[in-house]
Protein backbone atom coordinates (compact mmCIF):
# COMPACT_ATOMS: atom_id res chain seq x y z
CA UNK A 1 0.00 0.00 0.00
CA UNK A 2 1.37 3.35 -0.94
CA UNK A 3 0.72 6.93 0.29
CA UNK A 4 -2.26 8.04 -2.16
CA UNK A 5 -3.71 4.09 -1.14
CA UNK A 6 -3.27 4.59 2.92
CA UNK A 7 -4.82 7.77 2.27
CA UNK A 8 -7.90 6.69 0.30
CA UNK A 9 -8.66 4.23 2.63
CA UNK A 10 -7.91 6.57 5.80
CA UNK A 11 -11.27 6.23 6.98
CA UNK A 12 -12.45 2.36 6.52
CA UNK A 13 -8.67 2.00 8.52
CA UNK A 14 -9.18 3.34 12.00
CA UNK A 15 -11.16 0.97 13.30
CA UNK A 16 -9.29 -2.36 12.25
CA UNK A 17 -5.86 0.23 12.87
CA UNK A 18 -7.18 0.48 16.64
CA UNK A 19 -8.45 -3.05 16.71
CA UNK A 20 -5.15 -3.95 15.54
CA UNK A 21 -2.62 -1.82 17.10
CA UNK A 22 -4.66 -1.95 20.73
CA UNK A 23 -1.61 1.24 22.00
CA UNK A 24 -2.67 3.59 20.17
CA UNK A 25 -4.44 6.16 21.31
CA UNK A 26 -7.33 8.56 20.10
CA UNK A 27 -5.09 11.62 19.91
CA UNK A 28 -2.71 8.82 17.90
CA UNK A 29 -5.28 8.88 15.06
CA UNK A 30 -5.77 12.25 15.27
CA UNK A 31 -2.03 13.15 14.56
CA UNK A 32 -1.76 10.23 11.83
CA UNK A 33 -4.46 11.76 9.41
CA UNK A 34 -4.16 9.65 6.53
CA UNK A 35 -0.33 9.37 6.35
CA UNK A 36 1.44 6.37 6.20
CA UNK A 37 4.59 7.43 7.55
CA UNK A 38 3.06 9.20 10.43
CA UNK A 39 1.88 6.22 11.01
CA UNK A 40 4.87 4.12 11.19
CA UNK A 41 6.65 6.47 13.08
CA UNK A 42 3.46 6.26 16.01
CA UNK A 43 3.63 2.47 15.50
CA UNK A 44 7.42 2.59 16.12
CA UNK A 45 6.73 5.53 19.02
CA UNK A 46 4.34 3.02 21.02
CA UNK A 47 5.81 -0.89 20.03
CA UNK A 48 9.43 -0.01 19.20
CA UNK A 49 10.78 -0.04 16.32
CA UNK A 50 10.80 -3.88 15.95
CA UNK A 51 7.65 -3.66 14.88
CA UNK A 52 8.44 -1.17 11.43
CA UNK A 53 7.77 -4.30 9.25
CA UNK A 54 4.89 -5.35 11.02
CA UNK A 55 3.29 -1.54 9.89
CA UNK A 56 4.16 -2.34 6.38
CA UNK A 57 2.69 -5.88 6.16
CA UNK A 58 -0.42 -4.79 8.36
CA UNK A 59 -1.59 -1.78 5.93
CA UNK A 60 -0.71 -3.78 2.79
CA UNK A 61 -3.31 -6.77 3.71
CA UNK A 62 -5.90 -4.20 4.57
CA UNK A 63 -5.61 -2.81 1.39
CA UNK A 64 -5.41 -6.21 -0.65
CA UNK A 65 -8.37 -7.34 1.54
CA UNK A 66 -10.25 -4.28 0.73
CA UNK A 67 -9.30 -3.98 -2.62
CA UNK A 68 -10.61 -7.63 -3.84
CA UNK A 69 -7.40 -9.04 -4.75
CA UNK A 70 -6.70 -11.53 -2.14
CA UNK A 71 -9.58 -14.48 -1.27
CA UNK A 72 -9.70 -15.61 2.29
CA UNK A 73 -8.33 -12.96 3.61
CA UNK A 74 -7.65 -13.03 7.75
CA UNK A 75 -6.38 -10.71 10.35
CA UNK A 76 -3.40 -12.07 12.52
CA UNK A 77 -3.25 -11.54 16.37
CA UNK A 78 -3.42 -7.97 17.14
CA UNK A 79 -0.08 -6.86 18.05
CA UNK A 80 0.54 -6.67 22.12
Amino acid sequence: MNQEQFGQFWEQLKTPLKDYWSKITSEDLSEIQGDLGRFGAVVQKRYGESHQQDVITWANRRYVHWSGNYIGYKDPAPAS
